[in-house]
Order: structure tokens, then sequence, then C-alpha cells
């Protein structure tokens, strides 16, 4: 069952991706999730190759893209080039202390959910993030992330599933890697990405029962090349 979208295919304006200089091949290219985001209004996560004029000059920037619904119905595409990272006083009806400020300059991350007016929608909770790759800062409402019970295989506690929906960093033990590695890490809720973040990665120690099981592990899969060859 395909998953259903704000925007359709059909309404994507082919013409204004190429009057800004985008190829409307690159819509094939993108992965089914990527495309499923961008259908639904929601920044690109490359950055792609734009045309600017600039005092009067043109220029080929890098930018994230965007689809636009009007009231009119019709579609438009809105461009975020790369800017420089500023945290203004009052952002959607929130002004910011000085400890918010400083927590989104150094941790690119509020750290707590707030209520935001925006310009579309009801007033209500938001995460604020700011984009790596543009420096902008992007809200996003939580009722959009779903906090689960478990992550990379460890169980979150009652507290650290409170703390993540919060927009606090929790730090969470026993995650297993796509190799099988045991790891921990920070986690925190990124409304640029929105997703649940990981940083502050370290590898666990494992314990004894553990580490035969791996050697185990490992010997089974050297058999199997063995035979294989």
């Amino acid at each position: 069952m395909e998953q259903k979208t704000r925007m359709s295919m059909d309404q994507i304006p082919f013409e204004k991706l190429e009057k800004v200089g985008i190829d409307r091949s690159f819509v094939g290219k993108m992965e089914k999730q990527e495309l499923n985001d961008f259908l639904n209004g929601f920044r690109s996560d490359k950055l792609y190759t734009v045309n600017a004029k600039i005092g009067g000059e043109d220029f080929k920037i890098p930018a994230k893209i965007r689809l636009q619904s009007k009231e009119d119905g019709s579609v438009d595409i809105k461009v975020h080039p790369i800017q420089r990272l500023n945290i203004p006083d009052e952002y959607m009806g929130h002004k910011f202390t000085k400890e918010e400020k400083g927590a989104l300059l150094s941790d690119k991350n509020l750290g707590k959910a707030v209520e935001l007016t925006p310009k579309i929608g009801e007033r209500g909770p938001f995460y604020l993030s700011v984009d790596s790759k543009t420096n902008e800062l992007i809200p996003l409402r939580t009722s959009y992330i779903q906090i689960p019970d478990k992550i990379k295989g460890a169980t979150l506690s009652a507290e650290q599933k409170e703390n993540l929906a919060s927009g606090k960093k929790v730090m969470l033990e026993g995650m297993t890697s796509k190799d099988d590695k045991k790891f921990s890490a920070a986690l925190q809720v990124d409304a640029a990405s929105r997703k649940i973040g990981f940083s502050d990665f370290k590898n666990e120690k494992l314990g004894k029962s553990e580490e035969a099981k791996q050697d185990n592990q490992e010997g089974k899969r050297q058999g199997a090349k063995q035979k294989v060859s």
C-alpha cells in the first residue's frame, strides 16, 4: 500500500524546478522515503546546486529545496540556501532566553519542546533544531515523533521515553550495531532530520557469554565462506 502524501507526483512544478537550475530527472533518483518527504513539503536532505541572482549577477549556489502548497491549490518551489547561523530574539512567538540561544548555537538543538505559533495551523508544542547544512532554524511538531519502546535492540525505561519525548538528550546503553557490536550513545530528537539522532558513541565491552556467542557466530560465518569457496 502506497503511503499517502500531501502532494502528488503530477503536482511537482518541473518548469519551476528547471528555472532554478534543477533537472526534472532528479526526482527519479530519490529514494522512496526521500521522495515521500519531498511530496509532504519537507526540505530535501541533500543540497542541490541552484541558480541565484546576487547583486545583479548570476551565481550557482548550494541549497535545499521543498514543495510548498499554495492557497489556490498550486504548488511552488521554495529554495533554502546556506546562511550565516543567527538565532533571533524571538521565533514563531517564542522569546529565547540566553540559555536557549546558547543551546541552539552549541548543540544545534534546543533540548526541549516549546510552544510555537506557525503561520499555518494551531499553536502547539514543537521541537527546534538547527539544520546542519543550511544553518536554518527548523521546527517540528512533537506529535510527528513517536518514541519507540526499543532502539537498536535496547529497551528504553519509562523515564528515558519521557525525557526523549520532551526533547532532552538521553544516554542509552546496550544497543546493537549492524555488525553485532554493542554500543551506547546519546539520543535526542532532531527536528531538522525529523528523526531521533545519535551522538557521543561508545563501544561497550562484551560479557563472557556475549563474547562467546559472538565468536561462535563469527566461526559459523567463516565456515560458510569456506564451504562456498
